[in-house]
């Protein structure tokens, strides 16, 4: 049991994910000093027929049932009560949901809510508090047809121009779509409000309704960003009176009251602030010893939680290594994409987070791995010591880059395949002509730049493409992806340590190799070709494997540093650190810069492992320039 008498504060972070809900204490110090967490399935399973914390229906529906969370809320605050947890130290609780999932609540929710009876659990008294006992879950696939409706009527780039994101199949608005008009028409009429799942665990601890909180609202597709509000037609599509989707007239009565019943229901988005949404409920206060005066703040989306887990400024990326391959990074610079997303920032007003997700990562790596391994009879297959050395021994770009892709991509869209390239140094423009076929349709002439390269074949049977080559190729390759595409969102950065000048050339000279360089359709620019993150952090799986992270470093460029970091917690850590710096902000009556809060209270160097290898950023510009043409002219989009 923690020694709770040295903290004069405590702060709890809330992490509901889909199989498990957490707690974790912190103190004003940003100290951890206890976790409680229960096991959805552990508990659960046979009262509400789950398995791995969801309910699978048919065509791709994934759903979780709402009384379960509740009882989750319950079960451990009575769990910390047995254990004579100091309740009553509490200040502040913040916390993230998964994002995108909606709760459909009854006209008398808010009645309930409000008149909660401590001698019964929560899940005893709010049945009939939701107007549907589901909610959807992030993995749910069953709203094809409704992104379809969406990109039709709008279009992928201009979706995520205004939203920050193309329509996702888990994305809120989707699923109400569906919801309306496919599955839930008799729900719908009797739901008076909508949660996501971050406003649904502040509502249940406030005691009534709370408002959405703005960077988790923009994982709708809903919500106009720049113009921090909804957008109508946007509404129109999710409430099934889209003009062009549904034939509803724009003049007819019921397309305006289905916007307005919609924004109704949905409810104020709240701007992102560091002020209390209220007083924890009565509720609590009875049932397990808090504080009347403990705030509850805003919760926000489990990605946007984990980067505020760190002390992370403007243009610092976190690179995830799991078995799919995220970036995420903090930004002022809203350039949105298909192929990534923009969400706002949630402790910092004017900034974005950007999110990069790959399907293929540790997957793609493995698969090489093991194919070296097999050639080289290595005794222990899953040995990464190979491909280590392989990587180890590289200090340059050595002109042969792969798209592997043993699943289909989502960055870019595109199927299975494994394509791999060797660069024609000698500028032999034909050796290529036949694998293009035209195929680059952004003016990219072949036969005017000498930067061509030579396809081989899966099987590597031509133009010296070896098999040890895939070790260095496949890194390379996912990593200067990732520099492609944060580019955009790290322009302006004024991270870069070359001069306007110098920046200028390095790009004249790029495209004097490759011609004009386009990413996902958008033309690459001086300042998203030049541009460097701040400094890189590396988390998941693959971040052990030093080798591997450190040709990463290498490639991306980080001007401050690298660092390798550990945070098993790291979505309820970042709530408890937001309950922490929105208390501190209420006590001296001003927004404090969330980045100064933190790195004041968290030393970088003390307490991550920093590392450094050789910067060959600059050297990878023909990667850069390789992989961009590449893309453009060998991969077939869905």
């Amino acid at each position: 049991m923690p020694d709770y008498s040295t903290s004069n504060n405590l702060y709890l972070g809330f992490d509901l994910s889909t199989q498990q809900l957490k707690i974790i204490v912190t103190n004003e110090h940003l100290h951890a000093l206890n976790t409680y967490n229960v096991e959805f399935d552990s508990v659960y399973k046979d009262k509400y027929g789950i398995h791995k914390g969801v309910i699978s229906g048919k065509d791709g529906e994934i759903v979780s049932p709402v009384l379960m969370w509740l009882d989750a809320i319950d079960h451990l605050f009575a769990e910390m009560k047995n254990e004579k947890f100091p309740f009553e130290k509490v200040v502040g609780i913040s916390g993230s949901g998964q994002q995108h999932g909606s709760i459909y609540w009854s006209h008398d929710a808010d009645k309930l809510l409000g008149e909660l009876n401590p001698e019964l659990d929560l899940s005893q008294q709010l049945p009939e508090a939701l107007s549907w006992e589901m909610s959807p879950n992030w993995q749910d696939h069953s709203t094809i047809p409704e992104a379809n409706v969406f990109h039709d009527v709008v279009g992928k780039e201009n979706l995520a121009r205004i939203t920050g994101s193309r329509a996702h199949l888990r994305f809120t608005g989707l699923q109400i779509r569906k919801f309306v008009t496919r599955s839930h028409g008799k729900e719908y009429q009797h739901t008076a409000r909508i949660s996501l799942v971050s406003s649904f665990v502040t509502s249940v601890l406030l005691g009534h309704i709370a408002e959405l909180e703005q960077s988790d609202a923009c994982g709708m597709n809903l919500y106009d960003i720049n113009k921090q509000d909804y957008d109508d037609e946007l509404l129109a599509i999710a409430a099934g009176v889209s003009t062009k989707a549904d034939g509803v007239a724009k003049s007819d009565p019921k397309y305006q009251e289905s916007i307005d019943a919609l924004k109704q229901k949905l409810g104020p988005i709240k701007p992102i602030t560091y002020k209390a949404a209220g007083n924890i409920s009565p509720y609590f206060v009875s049932k397990y010893g808090f504080s009347q005066d403990c705030k509850v703040y805003s919760f926000t989306g489990d990605n946007l939680a984990t980067i505020i887990s760190l002390p992370l400024q403007p243009n610092d990326c976190l690179v995830s290594l799991g078995t799919s391959t995220t970036v995420l990074l903090i930004t002022e610079n809203y350039q949105p994409s298909s192929q990534y997303h923009l969400f706002k920032h949630p402790t910092m007003p004017n900034h974005y987070m950007g999110m990069i997700c790959y399907s293929n990562g540790a997957l793609a790596r493995e698969k090489a791995r093991d194919e070296i391994n097999k050639a080289h009879k290595v005794a222990n297959p899953k040995s990464w010591d190979q491909f280590n050395a392989i990587l180890d021994k590289s200090h340059s770009f050595n002109g042969k880059l792969g798209i592997y892709f043993p699943i289909g991509e989502i960055v870019p869209q595109a199927p299975a395949q494994t394509i791999r390239a060797v660069l024609d140094k000698g500028g032999d423009n034909n050796n290529n002509n036949n694998n293009n076929n035209n195929n680059n349709k952004n003016n990219n002439n072949n036969t005017n730049h000498n930067g061509e390269y030579k396809v081989t074949s899966c099987e590597l049977d031509t133009h010296d493409f070896v098999i040890d080559d895939d070790a260095l190729a496949i890194v390379e390759s996912q990593t200067l992806s990732c520099r492609l595409r944060a580019g955009p969102m790290l322009s302006k950065s004024g991270n870069s340590q070359t001069t306007s000048s110098e920046n200028k050339e390095i790009y004249q000279s790029v495209v004097d190799k490759f011609g004009e360089l386009y990413t996902d359709g958008k033309k690459q620019t001086v300042e998203s070709l030049t541009s460097r993150p701040n400094k890189c952090y590396y988390v998941g799986g693959a971040s052990n494997n030093m080798s591997i992270i450190k040709k990463m470093s290498q490639i991306l460029g980080a001007v401050n540093g690298n660092f390798k970091v550990e945070i098993p917690n790291a979505c309820a850590l970042g709530g408890a650190y937001k309950a922490s710096w929105s208390h501190e902000c209420e006590v001296e009556d001003k927004m404090i810069p969330y980045d100064q809060y933190i790195a004041k209270l968290f030393k970088v160097s003390e307490e991550l492992e920093s590392f450094s290898d050789k910067d060959l950023w600059h050297e990878y510009f023909e990667g850069v320039g390789m992989l961009a043409r590449m893309e453009n002219d060998l991969l077939k989009a869905d």
